[in-house]
């Protein structure tokens, strides 16, 4: 029995890094769309919250703790996607 559960699991961990092998080039552009999304929310909100006569110095802290990572990770989404353009993974 010892020999069929190392032979199970052997195929469950192949099948399962097939698949995020797989959905990982997807999963990329997903994240990159919803990033650049979210970005475009959070600035537009900050945006308006300093044009407003009752903006907090508390909110804006609160917005630019959220863009600074969202900018960051907007950054290397863009430098990945070049890099695959530019020099494709064998």
């Amino acid at each position: 029995m010892p020999l069929l559960a190392a032979i199970s699991t052997l195929s469950t961990t192949a099948a399962t890094t097939s698949a995020v092998a797989m959905t990982t080039g997807i999963t990329l552009g997903i994240g990159g769309a919803l990033v650049a999304v979210l970005l475009v929310m959070l600035l537009s909100s900050r945006e308006l919250i300093t044009a407003s006569s009752k903006r907090s110095k508390r909110v804006m802290t609160a917005l630019d703790a959220l863009i600074i990572p969202l900018v960051l990770a907007f950054v290397m989404s863009v430098v990945f996607q070049v890099l695959t353009v530019v020099s494709p993974i064998s």
